[in-house]
This record gives C-alpha cells, structure tokens and sequence, in this order.
C-alpha cells in the first residue's frame, strides 16, 4: 500500500467541485450535478454523509461514502451507514487507497456502535469479505412479465399522492411491524424520492393502510416498471395482492414489459409477491454485507428480518 504524499482524511460540503470533478471522471455514463450531490451527502434526514477521501496534491483521487438513515431494530432506533460511491482516479489505482479506505471507514462505524451495510457487486465484494464485513444474503432480486395473467385479487382504493407524505405515512410505517430496516417515515420518504432528475410516482391505499411508490424507467426497447416502495400496516396485509395487481396494471398501461422489486425470501410479505408471480430471480451479481454491534448480531444477520426494497439501493 502506497499512501506516501497524500493526505487521508474527510470531505465536507466546501469539497464539492473536487468530489463532482472526481464522480464525472469515474463514471462519465452517470454524471452528477450539485443538486445531486447535495441530495445524496448532505440533504438527508439523519445528517451528512461522512465521505472518506484520499488527497494528492490538495486533490481528492479516492472516495469511500458512508450515507447515514435513521434504522429500525427490533422497535428500536438506531444509525446505519450504507457505503456506496467507492471509487479512485484512474491514474491513482493500484496503490490501495480504496483498501485503507475501506478499513477506516469500517472502524469508524464499528468504534461508534453503528450498523453498516452495503450492496457490492461480484466485481467489488471480495474487498468487504477481506476487512471483516458479513454476507447477509443475495441481493432479493424480483421480477416478473407484464404478459402473464394476474391472480385473484380485491379492486381497491389507490389514489395518487401529490404532495409530500406526512404523518400517515410514518404511521404505516410504525405499524407495519417489520424488525430491521431504513425507517420509511415522511422525513425519509420526501428526502427518497426528491433525487433529482428522478420522477417517482407515489400512492396512498386505502387512505392510511398502505403506500407505494413506482418508477418508469424506459429503455431502448421497451420500459421497466420498478416497485420502490410497497408498505402496509401488519393488519392490512391482505391489501397486497390487489397492490401488485395495481402495480400490473400502471405497467401495461405504460406499455412495460415487467416489473421488478426487492424483497427477502422469509419476509412477511414473500408468500403474497409469489404468489402474484413476483418472484426471486436465480441469476444474481449483487451482495448484501453487514456489519453490526456484537449485541444486535443475532438480529441483523438473520437476513429474514430485513425489509429491503428497491428504495434502499442508491441506483433506483
């Protein structure tokens, strides 16, 4: 590891041409603007992100973001840190700065009793088996085509939100009775789906028994119906076969081929999205890896307790 004359240390919001400058270099196929930097860093609920970064001549070369949210665990609140945006200059690779990175960031949240977790592909994901991180499960990729003929299903009451969520939807949330996982709370949900450059379409069922948020995302051929978000109360979990059935027919109005969700195998909610032929994919190329107090241990590695969404991935 080569860290001779260069400087480790954080990034703050006064770094933000050089992060931007950094990003755009990286990954020119997804640019970033200030707006969208400011959202993902330093605009969310549970405060700014902490952006580990290597500097070469007063030049940021490397990047390991730790993004906070407010998180569920077991009816108790607590901080996690989701890594995302690990990235390095290309005339700066091979001198391990994303390996130091990586062992800071992870020190930092385990000396502060946090929880961290990420989502790598198989291109990155040996280096968080080789600091200590913890494979949770696959990544619970669903899908299903928009041509197959829906189940059974009770017509209900889906009305489109066009103004910020607010303390009914943090209410749903509070009674979903779901034990790990980002709190879906209006302070999260406004911040969620404001990403810039992003349209979301959001609805409320039921009046206070559920929500869900969509997204349309066209391709060359064809469009792609993704589901980010589906949350009821514990006692109104019927409601969901009737809200993928919604979500069926928003798709082929929308002349989409499938749509596609995330949900664990075990999760409360996996009978009714199998049963709506909304099912886990066999090809995966994503990881989720966790990293927790020795106390919360049993609880986050039981992969069944999670409630994980397309809303959780910062791609989406």
């Amino acid at each position: 590891m080569n860290l001779d004359g260069v400087e480790v240390g954080l990034a703050t919001a006064a770094d933000e041409a050089d992060l931007l400058k950094l990003i755009g270099l990286v990954q020119p196929h997804v640019p970033w603007g200030p707006e969208h930097l400011r959202w993902q860093y330093f605009g969310l609920p549970a405060g700014a992100a902490r952006l580990h970064v290597v500097r070469d001549q007063n030049a940021i070369v490397a990047l390991y973001a730790a993004v906070p949210q407010r998180f569920a665990v077991g009816g108790h609140a607590r901080v996690a840190w989701m890594v995302q945006d690990v990235m390095t200059h290309p005339d700066c690779r091979g001198r391990g700065f994303l390996h130091h990175l990586g062992a800071v960031c992870l020190a930092d949240i385990v000396m502060g009793g946090g929880i961290g977790y990420t989502f790598p592909n198989e291109l990155s994901e040996r280096s968080f088996r080789r600091t200590g991180w913890t494979e949770l499960c696959e990544v619970p990729c669903r899908g299903r085509s928009v041509d197959a003929v829906p189940a059974a299903h009770d017509r209900l009451r889906i009305e489109p939100l066009n103004r910020p969520f607010d303390d009914t939807a943090t209410g749903i949330w509070t009674s979903a009775g779901l034990e790990v996982g980002v709190r879906r709370d209006a302070g999260y949900l406004n911040w969620r789906y404001a990403k810039p450059k992003n349209r979301y379409h959001r609805f409320m069922v039921e009046g206070d028994r559920g929500l869900l948020v969509l997204k349309l995302y066209r391709r060359d051929r064809g469009s792609v119906l993704h589901i980010c978000e589906l949350l009821v109360g514990a006692a109104h979990r019927a409601l969901i076969p009737g809200m993928l059935a919604f979500c069926l027919e928003i798709a082929r109005r929308e002349g989409a081929e499938e749509i596609t969700a995330w949900l664990p195998r075990s999760h409360p909610y996996a009978s009714f999205f199998d049963d709506q032929g909304v099912v886990l994919e066999r090809a995966q190329r994503r990881f989720v890896f966790v990293v927790a107090p020795r106390e919360l241990g049993r609880t986050i590695l039981d992969p069944s307790a999670w409630h994980l969404t397309l809303g959780d991935s910062d791609v989406y």
